[in-house]
């Protein structure tokens, strides 16, 4: 019975709005053809060179055969080789076996290494650590050999990626936004993934035209809110792309592990591409569900993965990350509770009560400590992707006025513990601005009637002040003083730029 495939309606709303809105063309997908070459093992025999060797290091001896003569290598006793192959033993024929040769194993993996067995150096995970669900990781690879690797690993390699749909693999244009997602839009995320973004996704993605799309996508998008640059068009195209490769991907069963990471990798890329976009709020908590869902699946799954999925190896990362915590002002928290409090009498439903409090928590945690204040902020983020079909359906209704209400909180208070928050960037330098949480206050404002206008007065104040002291002048709101921590941004950075 064939295995159920992933349900992948998640992913297919992302699709949902984001071409309408930007973009009249209607792009469309290349086709790929995928071939899996057969890969035989064979025996080898000794060369001539090999049998000249042994003939001239062994001393004759003289077989007598009637009136002939003949001179042949010395064998053991009872046993004589015949040129075919076959020989005697004790008067009967048996059948002389080939040595089988073998290449050294250079560059295998330190668990074939440890294990003192040939590594098969295939990408992301040799054959060995497959079979024993290990994980599998290989000193500082060589581009060449990793490439070759991954190709003799991925299910469903494709002979090349057609990036636009034309004979050019490459423009100039996808070259420059590749170059830029390796030296500064790869995600942050999952914690601990940098060696993955860097040096697995990007030959993964050699592999699958999709997961390509997702990083020239993100990184358009990425690039567009650093520079200001009209990178709109090109990222809605790859992004497009990048949303109906992973649909069809999902309805595959997945296979191996590099299939795994293709999938989770264009997730997450999707997911953050989302967050810059400033329309693209329901992509962004739909796609973070989405992430959520298919990392349980690949989890259960077992796969020899790239990436690293565990809450374990997430806290394992964050733990020597959190010494040391900056502290919050007092006074962003007490604004950030009167405005709460004001905003309470309007929360009636499941969605908008339960919400209410996950924001609640986490203001009544700084009071205590900045590191439950890290945990408390992370688990705003799992009762969105824990709610279900229903409640998720009100939480992202653009009519639910106190939910845009407490969603336009959610930002402000992301900014208020950003100092915190940062701090899953370990020391890698922040080159996404944190500008985009602006976008989405302000975005979401203009949909608030005016007679609600009021309880957004302190997510617009936090808002103001983060924009006034970015653009370096005196803040609006005093009391607000959120890029002068040294901790994560320099007063004497650039104006777009947030550290």
């Amino acid at each position: 019975m064939a295995e159920p495939a992933l349900n992948n309606s998640w992913l297919t709303n992302a699709l949902l709005g984001a071409s309408e809105r930007r973009t009249e063309s209607d792009p469309s997908t290349a086709s790929y053809s995928s071939h899996l070459s057969p890969f035989r093992s064979s025996e080898s025999s000794h060369s001539a060179a090999e049998s000249e060797r042994a003939q001239s290091e062994v001393t004759p001896t003289t077989i007598a055969s009637g009136s002939d003569h003949l001179v042949a290598p010395f064998q053991p006793a009872h046993q004589f080789v015949a040129e075919d192959g076959e020989g005697l033993l004790d008067g009967a024929l048996v059948h002389q076996k080939s040595r089988k040769g073998h290449k050294k194993s250079r560059e295998g993996c330190f668990n074939c290494k440890r294990r003192k067995i040939k590594c098969q150096e295939t990408q992301p995970a040799c054959e060995n650590c497959t079979k024993k669900n290990l994980q599998c990781s290989y000193p500082a690879p060589k581009t060449l050999k990793a490439l070759q690797g991954s190709l003799l690993y991925s299910s469903t390699p494709i002979a090349s990626v057609n990036l636009q749909g034309t004979p050019t693999i490459f423009s100039l244009t996808d070259m420059r936004l590749f170059h830029h997602f390796l030296m500064d839009a790869y995600p942050h995320l999952p914690v601990g993934n940098d060696s993955a973004w860097l040096s697995q996704v990007p030959l993964i993605a050699h592999h699958n035209a999709y997961l390509m799309h997702a990083i020239l996508g993100m990184s358009a998008s990425h690039l567009e809110l650093l520079t200001g640059e009209s990178l709109g068009s090109v990222a809605i195209h790859h992004r497009l792309l990048a949303v109906q490769g992973s649909n069809a991907a999902l309805s595959r069963r997945v296979r191996t592990g590099s299939d795994g990471d293709a999938l989770l990798g264009a997730c997450y890329l999707l997911a953050f591409q989302a967050s810059y976009m400033k329309d693209g709020l329901s992509e962004f908590f739909t796609m973070v569900r989405g992430c959520s869902l298919l990392s349980n699946q690949l989890r259960a799954e077992k796969l020899p993965m790239a990436f690293f999925l565990t809450e374990k190896d997430h806290f394992q990362f964050m733990e020597d990350r959190l010494l040391d915590l900056p502290v919050i002002s007092p006074e962003l928290v007490e604004g950030a509770q009167a405005s709460l409090v004001a905003v309470q009498p309007l929360c009636v439903m499941p969605s908008q009560t339960e919400f209410y409090q996950l924001l609640h928590d986490c203001v009544e945690a700084i009071k205590l400590s900045s590191l439950r204040v890290y945990f408390k902020f992370i688990s705003i983020y799992q009762g969105i992707i824990e709610m279900d079909p229903e409640m998720f359906h009100e939480f992202m209704d653009p009519n639910n006025i106190a939910m845009q209400l407490l969603i336009a909180h959610f930002f402000a208070l992301q900014l208020v513990v950003a100092p915190i928050i940062n701090r899953e960037w370990a020391g890698r330098k922040r080159s996404t601005p944190l500008r985009f949480r602006l976008d989405q206050i302000y975005q979401l404002s203009k949909g608030i009637p005016d007679s609600y206008k009021s309880y957004l007065a302190w997510p617009l104040a936090i808002a103001d002040a983060v924009m006034d002291e970015v653009a370096g002048n005196k803040p609006l709101v005093p009391r607000v003083p959120i890029l002068r921590n040294k901790e994560w941004a320099d007063p004497a950075s650039a104006v777009l730029g947030w550290a």
